[in-house]
């Protein structure tokens, strides 16, 4: 099923098609060290190794591969401050009819799953935990994974990634207090809330497509730490 092929169908189609296949994969056990080594494939059946994921049949010849929006470097944690955190994912252009956003605690017990529908191209997509979820508790460290849903036997795209809710301490509440809504994301980038950063600048970008500060500071967001190979990808509406 290629790209153009996905519009004809139903979100309900889509999500009875994911399920089945995803169903079907139940008794496979994925450890993060699976993850870690899978080696993809090209469209001929050949590949090299990508970090964070693989490209496989999944994907269209020379795409990036799947990306989190994690950071890569300055030794950041994946800390957020909200009961429901939003999580961000650049997905290439791809043949997969969907993808499955699986979080779970400490102890692998899983608190969420979605399946999410997939924009027809490239770019940063945002899965948020909905309100009527259980909340993440301070202090727990919660870990994360989506993988796409392709016609192979077998899922051929994984990311993973790890998210601490913390709370605020007296100081950075003061500085949020004391800082135009507009610039609250760089408070939360110097207190290492990143994922308030990401969505916080994101929200901010979604309402001025057009203001190039914005996407200059994204950019630079996303290149301090080490995400050089999608700061400049764009930010999808597919809520």
């Amino acid at each position: 099923m290629n790209i153009y092929q996905k519009k004809l169908l139903s979100s309900k189609t889509i999500k009875t098609l994911v399920l089945t296949l995803f169903l079907g994969l139940s008794t496979i056990t994925f450890s993060s060290s699976t993850f870690a080594n899978i080696t993809p494939r090209t469209d001929k059946g050949t590949g090299d190794s990508v970090p964070g994921g693989t490209r496989g049949s999944c994907f269209y010849k020379d795409q990036k591969p799947l990306v989190p929006l994690t950071p890569k470097t300055n030794n950041r944690q994946e800390l957020t401050l909200a009961s429901h955190p939003t999580i961000f994912i650049y997905v290439p252009e791809n043949k997969a009819t969907a993808g499955v956003f699986i979080l779970k605690d400490s102890t692998q017990k899983q608190v969420y799953e979605d399946i999410v529908s997939l924009p027809d191209s490239q770019g940063i997509i945002d899965i948020k935990i909905p309100t009527d979820q259980p909340e993440l508790k301070v202090g727990k460290n919660y870990n994360w994974t989506f993988r796409l849903i392709c016609e192979t036997p077998i899922p051929e795209a994984v990311v993973e990634g790890s998210i601490e809710r913390v709370n605020p301490s007296p100081d950075l509440t003061t500085k949020l207090q004391q800082t135009p809504e507009s610039d609250r994301w760089l408070i939360y980038s110097e207190a290492g809330i990143w994922y308030e950063a990401l969505f916080t600048l994101a929200e901010q970008i979604r309402s001025n497509p057009n203001d190039l500060k914005l996407t200059s500071e994204w950019e630079n967001l996303l290149n301090s730490v080490g995400l050089n190979e999608v700061a400049t990808e764009p930010l999808k509406n597919n809520r």
